[in-house]
């Protein structure tokens, strides 16, 4: 079935009203014949799956066709807002789901900035783009109403002066009439590791959603209008006072992101010995990275929609306003790891501005980094040689060298072009297949992160069975390394639902934690909150299941208690599961690279530890038994028809 035959089928069953107050309409864009259709999500979904992340995947599942390839335009990227999102003190994120072109399965990863709060604030709850246009386009929102712009004045933009230009062009400011999510000249030259921009710095990243964009011929969707509150159910403004009071109290809030941003979590990494360097060939890497010596270089820290954390420090390496990449947004965590020890490299501001310069050309810093540190691996081993490099010393900590690196990278040119397919080097030929024993990939997805979890098993059980790839959002069981929580047994057993090992490399029970993780996680997507501000993640006092509850009700009217929110984490994760199976993935793909069941850990006090097969085969069997799958991973039979009777399966 054509998609298009697929979009009027499901529009036929939709609701053509909303179904609860705030609730905003789902748009169906066709870009080749720049049509647009309207609807609502059936409120049967709502109360199964929320929005945002939630009500992506009903979309992407029924309007899926695994018989095409991920960047065929009849293929559709959704966006969603959560049900929360601009609303909520820090739920201020969406979603932006697919077929990944990058890895193979399900494409989804999460934003924040303004883009899907003003994406709310014009009505809209999802928009569902498909279709490829003759000529590139913009889409310009202005309550809610959709116009169709020409794109080919933009093309070659990167992401800073995009902005610029469309600020101008639009006459709006940003964050006060005008969000913009884009793509740059990675994502027009369908590079693997492009994300879509949603700010200076935020970005839909993981999978290569940038080259899904650019295979629509979609430069931006740009939103415009003035924010405004909602009409709700009940009031709520004293909730969100209670909610923003718990927010800022919180140990990890006040004095950690408030003040330095993710960066904080370098430390910690470093010192248990479990930091990714070099390729995850080491496990440990200078305190010259360090949170604490990037303040001298912080000028101050922004935020997201009516976020009273502002967690995103800036930086300026020098005060010169002639260049470019002495000054932005960051770097994250991720990136401090990404682009330090991963790559070898040890100086704070070389890793500053080259976080400054995937900033510009639109780069998940984590699939561009991982895959420029693939590459010097395979180059220290001999498997590629220069002559593969087209002439490029591939030694590790070249700082020079990467930044060369991630503009050939974004255009497409010479050695460049085998970095943009990403982990599908060896698949595309580029690499030899002996290349994959040292890729550091769960379904074909770089991690995200750079912490090492040969320790951590629940860190470990997490990155294999997340259902877009290797990426810590989707479950981190982060308190594992909480020395206080660790202590109190009871306390630990209340946060998790049941007893779980003290020790972080005890396999025992792991899996309850990271089962109780991945249903908040995927709850607080629904909603649009951030994952820093969420329960679970970095706290056990930050607002969870319970807070949500009670905004959920106050703003929208639907009433769901813990459990039922509970069982809406764990509905999300089943349908994702679902399409990857469609995809082909099975119980062979919730594994772990090569490297961490074979080599072990060589410093700390943990040296030696690595993941034991066995071991982990029964972690994952327990793991499958207390989320409802069955012996390949997807939902067991009975749960499944229930799943497909709301999906319209």
């Amino acid at each position: 079935m054509a998609l298009q035959d697929r979009v009027a089928k499901l529009i036929a069953e939709l609701p053509k009203v909303e179904q609860f107050p705030t609730q905003g309409a789902t748009l169906f864009i066709d870009l080749e014949r720049q049509e647009v259709k309207r609807a609502y999500t059936p409120r049967v979904v709502v109360q199964t799956l929320l929005a945002g992340r939630g009500a992506n995947m009903f979309y992407l599942y029924r309007l899926l066709d695994e018989q095409l390839e991920p960047l065929d335009p009849d293929v559709p990227l959704i966006f969603g807002s959560g049900v929360l999102t601009g609303i909520v003190p820090s739920a201020a994120r969406g979603n932006a789901t697919s077929w990944s072109p990058e890895s193979g399965v399900l494409m989804d990863g999460s934003a924040g900035d303004y883009f899907p709060s003003f994406l709310k604030m014009n009505g809209i709850d999802h928009l569902v783009l498909y279709g490829r246009p003759v000529e590139w386009t913009v889409i310009r929102v202005t309550g809610g109403q959709i116009e169709f712009l020409e794109g080919r004045p933009y093309l070659g933009l990167d992401n800073d002066d995009l902005r610029t230009r469309i600020a101008v062009d639009m006459h709006g400011t940003w964050a006060r009439d005008l969000a913009m999510a884009s793509i740059t000249t990675a994502g027009e030259n369908l590079v693997l590791t492009s994300a879509i921009m949603t700010g200076p710095k935020a970005c839909f990243a993981r999978g290569g959603p940038g080259a899904k964009m650019g295979s629509l011929r979609l430069k931006a969707v740009v939103l415009q209008g003035q924010t405004h509150d909602f009409d709700t159910a009940q009031p709520y403004k004293g909730y969100n006072k209670a909610i923003a009071t718990k927010l800022l109290r919180t140990s990890v809030v006040k004095n950690a992101l408030r003040t330095m941003g993710t960066p904080f979590l370098y430390r910690p990494s470093r010192i248990l010995g479990a930091m990714g360097t070099k390729n995850n060939q080491e496990t440990t890497w200078t305190d010259r990275l360090d949170a604490e010596n990037i303040t001298p270089y912080r000028p101050g820290m922004a935020g997201c929609f009516r976020c009273p954390v502002n967690c995103r420090p800036l930086n300026d390496l020098h005060g010169d306003p002639d260049d470019k990449y002495g000054r932005g947004d960051g770097p994250e965590y991720v990136t401090l790891g990404k682009f330090g020890p991963n790559l070898g490299i040890d100086r704070l501001e070389s890793v500053i501005r080259l976080n400054n310069i995937c900033n510009d050309l639109g780069l998940d810093t984590a699939s561009a980094g991982s895959m420029i540190a693939w590459s010097m691996e395979l180059f220290q081993r001999g498997i590629i040689t220069i002559k593969d490099t087209g002439g490029i010393d591939l030694t590790w900590g070249q700082a020079d060298v990467v930044e060369q690196l991630l503009f050939m990278m974004a255009r497409r040119e010479g050695f460049g072009n085998v970095l943009a397919d990403s982990t599908r080097a060896v698949e595309r030929g580029h690499f030899p297949p002996e290349a994959l024993q040292y890729r550091m990939a769960v379904k074909g997805l770089m991690q995200s992160d750079p912490h090492d979890a040969r320790i951590l098993k629940a860190f470990a059980l997490g990155l294999a069975v997340s259902t877009r790839g290797m990426d810590h959002l989707r479950n981190r069981a982060t308190l594992e390394i909480n020395a206080r929580i660790n202590d109190d047994p009871a306390f630990k057993a209340e946060l998790y639902g049941g007893p779980v090992s003290a020790a972080p490399n005890h396999y025992e029970n792991k899996e309850r934690a990271v089962r109780a993780c991945e249903n908040v996680y995927a709850v607080g997507d629904a909603v649009g909150m951030c994952r820093f501000t969420t329960k679970l993640f970095n706290s056990p006092s930050l607002p969870g299941l319970e807070e949500f509850s009670g905004q959920i009700a106050n703003v929208t009217g639907l009433n769901f208690d813990v459990e039922g929110l509970d069982q809406v984490g764990l509905n999300i994760m089943g349908v994702e599961r679902m399409i990857n199976a469609r995809l082909g993935v099975r119980r062979c793909d919730d594994t772990l690279p090569d490297r961490w069941f074979n080599e072990e850990i060589g410093v700390g006090a943990y040296k030696t530890e690595k993941i034991d097969r066995h071991e982990f085969d029964q972690l994952l069997s327990r793991f499958y038994e207390i989320s409802h799958l069955n012996t390949d991973g997807v939902p067991i039979d009975e749960w499944r028809r229930e799943l497909e009777s709301v999906l319209g399966a």
